[in-house]
């Protein structure tokens, strides 16, 4: 291969990453899940229904099931509300076009018009489909303070 054709094949290959976003997968993984958490928190519908799968499955921390329009619609009409959330415990396993997250919250806020305070544990997954990461899957327990 020439000089000439190397240089165009890397050339093209920088503009694929760029165009990729750059980036290993864990770490659009991890910059997904903040704008997904940046998004609930600021009750950002929008943002959420760009996120959210449309076939995603929700699991809450009282056990109820729903799908990505329970979800979003609650956000929308203020039904929930987070004022507070701290994470820690975080960690992304990569399996391929899926991600799994999982961390202990605790968050603060309105469910139902009723005050809520909860430690819980969250798993959410990913799926990387149409050349994006998308939440196909979120669950929630509650568990012990600290």
């Amino acid at each position: 291969m020439n000089k000439t054709a190397l240089s165009a094949l890397a050339a093209g290959l920088v503009c694929l990453s760029a165009a990729q976003g750059g980036s290993s997968p864990e770490k659009q993984v991890r910059e997904t899940d903040k704008q997904f958490m940046e998004a609930l928190f600021n009750g950002d519908h929008k943002e959420l229904d760009r996120i959210i799968h449309k076939t995603a499955v929700i699991v809450t921390s009282t056990g109820s099931i729903g799908d990505r329009e329970h979800m979003i619609h609650s956000v929308r009409t203020g039904a929930t509300r987070v004022r507070r959330m701290a994470a820690d415990r975080v960690h992304v396993y990569m399996h391929g076009e899926t991600a799994v997250v999982t961390e202990r919250l605790h968050s603060q806020g309105t469910a139902r018009n009723q005050p809520i305070n909860h430690w819980l544990q969250i798993i959410r997954v990913y799926l990387h489909e149409d050349g994006r990461w998308q939440l196909i899957s979120y669950q929630s327990t509650r568990i012990k303070a600290g």
